[in-house]
């Protein structure tokens, strides 16, 4: 088996300080090449890393100064080690380009089948999941390991966009170990969905069905490529935890089935399967503690109702039209922590998307929006409510605090999709 480094992790959003646990994804397993997956080591490795990190943050020239409970004198940058991750990334995808030449929609299927047993469920569906090598370069050797799902029988797949993000070239690994290289159909980083093409025939295409009839309880079963092809075509088995988790990523708010079915790196792009075998979910995310204690059975997946939309955009387009955006990456501030630094009880800016009206209205990182259409605003829902009544090219009033000033500024909502051509 392969060894591989924990150090292309990579956190989602909301980082949460004094050792509670934050959310992290997964970019597809680290490369997977000629030494030894060791679980110990990993561990060891995430430890060096968060100890360094931690070492650095407390020797560093600019490092914060805190008080005796241990808070950060500055409320400033209390917030940047709250939210410092919580700025909008774009993917960079490389791969060679086709144009998309069918009508493809996922095949839905009755929920009147009846259930399986977990060894039926994986007879079933495990050939329609494949292994995804993602490679910068031109050695075979070194690539990241990701998972996807077979969707049509002439070869297209549905993967996560971090699986492939800064991939030049990739390889799609079938269930009888045969390769085929990949080509790009879309991809979607805000909802993490990717479609990709091999040019192959008669596979073994996943039948779906609607995320709206899961209920919490319900048996499901993940099927992917932990840690490194060794690992290959791994089945974990557990129940839906909860529906509808609100989960902060890349300068939005995901709604994502939670599970307690294992998932590890490498699993990204892979399925979640009912108790029928069929997929009403793509894994991309699990729970992790930013200071290094163990979190079990926080694994969570992108409901197959909302991947069915994303891929009907891919397929027609190669992006998404029509969503629109203000332009800001935000983060609840907390009564507690208002009361503590004497600040506004708001919402934290720490991001602005280069490009966008809440950049060229003169909103900055660091700034609190304190009233959104002159309601007060403590929750991100405040804006995306707001937002739910426009239209792109509408406007959202906000007031904002700075440096104990406040200041009214009007920001027109924007296609998200058509500012990114822009980057």
């Amino acid at each position: 088996m392969s060894w591989y480094s924990s150090n292309n992790w990579y956190k989602t959003e909301v980082k949460t300080p004094m050792g509670a646990a934050q959310q992290e994804k997964p970019k597809s397993a680290p490369p997977a090449g000629s030494r030894r997956v060791r679980t110990i080591a990993f561990i060891v490795c995430v430890c060096v890393i968060i100890v360094g990190a931690l070492i650095a943050a407390l020797n560093g020239s600019d490092s914060p100064h805190y008080n005796d409970d241990g808070m950060p004198v500055l409320w400033q940058d209390y917030m940047d080690e709250l939210y410092g991750t919580g700025s909008v990334t774009q993917a960079d995808i490389k791969l060679p380009i086709t144009k998309n030449s069918a009508d493809l929609t996922l095949q839905m299927a009755s929920s009147n089948r009846p259930e399986l047993d977990f060894n039926e469920i994986y007879e079933k569906c495990a050939p329609s999941v494949v292994g995804i090598k993602s490679m910068v370069g031109d050695s075979p050797d070194y690539y990241g390991w990701g998972s996807g799902v077979i969707v049509s029988a002439d070869g297209y797949i549905l993967t996560n966009t971090h699986v492939i993000d800064g991939a030049e070239w990739a390889k799609v690994v079938l269930f009888d170990g045969s390769e085929y290289d990949a080509k790009l159909i879309g991809y979607d980083a805000q909802s993490d969905i990717a479609l990709i093409k091999i040019d192959a025939e008669d596979l073994a295409a996943a039948e779906f069905s609607s995320s709206s009839s899961l209920r919490v309880g319900d048996s499901v079963a993940a099927i992917g490529n932990p840690l490194s092809p060794d690992l290959r075509l791994t089945m974990t088995r557990g129940i839906v935890s909860a529906l509808n988790r609100q989960i902060s990523y890349n300068g939005t708010v995901m709604s994502l089935i939670q599970t307690d079915a294992s998932i590890n790196e490498g699993n990204s792009g892979g399925p979640l399967f009912n108790s029928k075998g069929q997929v009403i979910g793509i894994t991309n995310m699990k729970m992790v503690s930013d200071y290094g204690s163990r979190v079990e059975g926080l694994g969570f997946a992108i409901p197959s109702d909302t991947v069915a939309a994303i891929v009907g955009a891919l397929v027609k387009d190669g992006v998404v039209y029509g969503r629109s955006t203000i332009g800001v990456t935000i983060g609840p501030i907390s009564e507690s922590i208002a009361d503590y630094y004497d600040i506004p009880q708001g919402l934290y800016v720490s991001d602005v998307l280069e490009g966008s009206d809440a950049e060229a209205q003169g909103i900055e990182k660091g700034d609190i929006i304190i009233k959104v259409n002159g309601l007060d605003a403590s929750q991100n829902s405040d804006i995306t409510t707001a937002k739910a009544a426009l239209q792109i090219g509408d406007t959202i009033d906000f007031t904002v605090w700075r440096d104990g000033d406040t200041f009214d500024v009007s920001v027109k909502l924007i296609d998200r999709a058509k500012l990114s051509e822009k980057d």
